[in-house]
């Protein structure tokens, strides 16, 4: 009887070391390699350079676009239109934002000094006016873009990103950017 229960168990177990070895073969499709193969790759070794990632780091804005970047009418919070044109000659920084954006406070708190620079601030859909976290600064110029047009003229991806235009309508920057940093990079747009 132990003769047999021996014999079982050494058959059960080579048919399980047989099994691992063909599930774990290279030539078999779909099989993974071998367990020391698996062991030394992470699935989060191939998520280190995702094609999202080269997205994103890819500026959507092509030189003709930004060649073009004052060539846009919007309409402001209260129905009148802006013409981007009449931002010629002026440094500008343009905000983002809408009621769901998580950083657009901190952004629009580092910009309420801004000094020799036109500011823009443009709702998302379905934003109130009345919620804009720049409503308070003077001069500030607020925008509607309820049909993502001005986003898609600057290549902003996310409420709370940020576009920062020079004197000679060149885009500097767009995209987020960190309120700690905005100040000098404000500032810079300025000398």
């Amino acid at each position: 009887m132990r003769t047999l229960q021996r014999g079982a168990t050494a058959a059960i177990a080579l048919t399980c070391v047989f099994t691992l070895a063909a599930c774990g073969s290279a030539e078999e499709p779909g099989g993974g390699g071998s367990s020391e193969d698996m062991m030394s790759e992470s699935p989060m070794d191939d998520m280190s350079e995702s094609p999202m990632d080269d997205e994103m780091s890819e500026s959507p804005m092509d030189d003709e676009t930004m060649a073009d970047a004052l060539d846009f009418t919007a309409t402001t919070a209260s129905g009148d239109t802006f013409e981007g044109a009449d931002l010629a000659g002026s440094p500008a920084v343009v905000l983002f934002w809408s009621e769901m954006c998580d950083t657009c406070d901190e952004t629009a708190a580092a910009l309420a000094d801004a000094e020799g620079v036109e500011l823009l601030s443009v709702a998302g859909a379905d934003s109130d006016p009345m919620e804009d976290p720049l409503a308070d600064v003077d001069g500030v110029v607020q925008l509607e873009d309820g049909m993502g047009d001005l986003a898609a003229h600057f290549g902003v991806m996310a409420d709370g990103d940020v576009v920062l235009i020079d004197d000679q309508g060149e885009v500097k920057h767009h995209g987020p950017m960190d309120p700690m940093e905005l100040p000098d990079e404000v500032t810079s747009l300025t000398m």
